[in-house]
């Protein structure tokens, strides 16, 4: 371990706070080496074992795995800074040894606070996260109200097949009707119950009971959900859902 030069990785799926982040970083501590940055969590286990870094700040919502997850399963141990929207979801891992976590969006004096955490924890031992869980909302979304034409719907969550993003709107998709929402596909997952629901890329979040056929092609996957004929392609870093199918 480099104590004058630690080396650090940055997984955050959004480009810009992932760059915001990176350039804060390096203005605060200089000497940091920042070694890598990735958009999912995938990546950022590969990276952690392949790289070996001192530190990491880990999104704790990202596609392929959570930074939960991530801290949980990484077997080469480093020090923890947890990125999140909703500091419930990282309380935990904080009380059970991660050095600190931030909200979204980033505070520079509340990273230069992180910062000097790190600073101090460097010396240490890294805190053996391999506990951790996610914590999932208390209730998951049941309603939604969206738009169908110039009419506001109220429709069942447990109704819909699939939610795909679209400009500045999400589509909300039935077996009867499509409409528009404007909160996002990341901010839906968050919402959703991840055992009905799952994001298969950037734009889709599917639901499992409407899966009518998987498929693989050229290495890949893709799926067909009933009531449609189109075949939808799953990302890489969504494809371990389906280990199980």
């Amino acid at each position: 371990m480099s104590i004058n030069n630690p080396r650090v990785l940055i997984a955050e799926d959004e480009a810009i706070l992932r760059q915001e982040l990176q350039s804060t970083l390096t203005q605060l501590w200089p000497e940091l080496d920042i070694i890598a940055t990735v958009d999912d969590g995938i990546k950022a286990l590969h990276a952690i074992a392949e790289l070996r870094p001192e530190l990491a700040f880990l999104d704790v919502r990202m596609p392929g795995l959570s930074g939960i997850d991530v801290a949980r399963l990484a077997q080469h141990p480093c020090h923890i800074v947890f990125l999140t929207a909703h500091n419930d979801y990282a309380v935990d891992a904080f009380d059970q040894g991660a050095v600190d976590y931030l909200l979204k969006p980033l505070d520079a004096g509340r990273l230069a606070l992180a910062v000097q955490r790190l600073k101090q924890r460097l010396s240490q031992q890294p805190a053996d996260l391999s506990a951790l869980q996610v914590r999932k909302p208390q209730e998951s979304l049941r309603w939604i109200q969206a738009s169908v034409g110039n009419q506001i719907r109220f429709i069942n969550v447990s109704d819909v097949l699939c939610f795909r993003a679209d400009s500045k709107y999400t589509k909300v998709i039935t077996a009867k009707l499509e409409a528009y929402i404007r909160t996002t596909i990341k901010d839906l997952a968050a919402q959703l119950d991840t055992d009905k629901f799952w994001q298969i890329s950037r734009s889709n979040i599917v639901s499992v009971a409407a899966i009518d056929a998987v498929q693989r092609n050229d290495g890949g996957l893709a799926l067909r959900l009933q009531h449609g004929d189109a075949w939808l392609a799953v990302s890489q870093a969504y494809q371990h859902q389906f280990r199980q199918m």
